[in-house]
């Protein structure tokens, strides 16, 4: 039988590149001071800002984002949501996919 083994960090940066690609959305980042510590260090920008957790079957996403100033909290995080849960299952196949968005701010047009 063959087996497919994806990571979570290869899963955390395809809804990393997948959030980002979202209307709305000025950038990702990490959960706590202590992550945004971690990721200067690592260098890994990419996959900051997205929590995956894997429970059997189950691929749970927590994404942390910064949104613009203006824009409809409610309607961006659903189309984060809706994308990034369409366009994984495309991609791994995987079906039990669960998106949670956590707005961390909101920066205003420069």
């Amino acid at each position: 039988m063959k087996k497919i083994i994806i990571s979570e960090n290869a899963l955390a940066k395809l809804a990393a590149l997948t959030t980002m690609q979202c209307y709305g959305v000025v950038g990702l980042v990490p959960a706590s001071i202590g992550e945004r510590f971690l990721s200067l260090l690592s260098g890994d920008k990419l996959g900051r800002g997205i929590d995956v957790t894997i429970k059997g079957r189950q691929v749970s996403f927590t994404i942390y984002v910064i949104l613009q100033s203006g824009v409809k909290v409610s309607e961006v995080a659903n189309i984060i949501v809706h994308q990034v849960s369409y366009k994984l299952e495309k991609l791994t196949g995987l079906k039990n996919i669960d998106v949670n968005v956590v707005i961390k701010g909101v920066k205003r047009e420069a």
